[in-house]
């Protein structure tokens, strides 16, 4: 959970404000929806008084409901407050539909991230209903040097700034594909800020390809990257090649709906 609803559980309140705040807590942990009977029985209350809080909290976008299982999953409005820029609430809901498309037409889970402190952070992760789904909770961390949306955040910096953040010892090797040289990972962000996109193949994890894109606000500055993981052997054929343009395409409609 945002560390800024934590501090708000953590100080005086209201009772409704503290239950409000646990169901955060309980649907932010989930990697996947989850339901109020289920919400209910984690906090020994009657899954009226859920239904009610959920419903309050989907009308404000701080829950999002699944309207074909009726399960929720975290709403663009509570992953906004830990995502460190103004734009976050008016980004996430667009980025949001486009993941969801990205699902539902090719098969394809993906995520929003940003960087946080130094660190690749996930604000948005939706799973396709695919041989292999690559399940990661919101809030959860990243590899910057092995992800194609680690890649897209650290080509958003200068050589300097990503440097800094790789470090100089030689970074982990994840899978027998990852490139482990900071110097070979900076050079290769030169690519990655003069085509728009980023792919790994087998870097981060054994099987998998990743396809990822800047979102940008008006003035061009990179927000947030827009990301998809797909089997390698993906029955519908898809390809990094294929995928590219479905993921492009994606990143600069969310941008566009914030001025980008």
């Amino acid at each position: 959970m945002p560390a800024r609803l934590r501090d708000l559980k953590s100080a005086p309140g209201s009772q409704s404000l503290e239950r409000g705040l646990d169901v955060l807590e309980i649907v932010g942990a989930e990697s996947a929806d989850i339901g109020v009977r289920e919400i209910a029985r984690r906090l020994r209350l009657s899954p009226t008084i859920v239904q009610r809080m959920v419903t309050s909290l989907a009308r404000r976008g701080y829950v999002d409901k699944n309207a074909d299982t009726a399960r929720y999953r975290l709403g663009f409005r509570a992953m906004a407050l830990g995502a460190g820029n103004d734009h976050a609430a008016d980004y996430l809901g667009a980025a949001r539909r486009e993941l969801d498309r990205l699902a539902h037409d090719h098969g394809l889970n993906g995520f929003v991230s940003v960087l946080q402190g130094g660190r690749a952070v996930y604000l948005l992760a939706v799973q396709a209903e695919a041989p292999i789904a690559i399940k990661v909770a919101p809030g959860s961390e990243m590899p910057l040097h092995s992800t194609a949306a680690g890649k897209v955040l650290l080509a958003s910096l200068d050589d300097a700034g990503a440097r800094k953040l790789l470090g100089n010892g030689r970074l982990p090797a994840i899978t027998p594909h990852t490139v482990t040289e900071p110097a070979a990972v900076v050079a290769g962000l030169a690519r990655v800020r003069r085509t728009g996109f980023a792919t790994v193949s087998e870097e981060n994890i054994r099987g998998i390809l990743s396809v990822g894109a800047p979102i940008r606000d008006r003035t061009g500055k990179v927000l947030a990257a827009l990301s998809v993981a797909f089997p390698k052997y993906l029955d519908a054929g898809l390809t990094l090649q294929g995928a590219t343009p479905l993921v492009t395409g994606a990143a600069q409609r969310v941008s566009r709906s914030i001025g980008g």
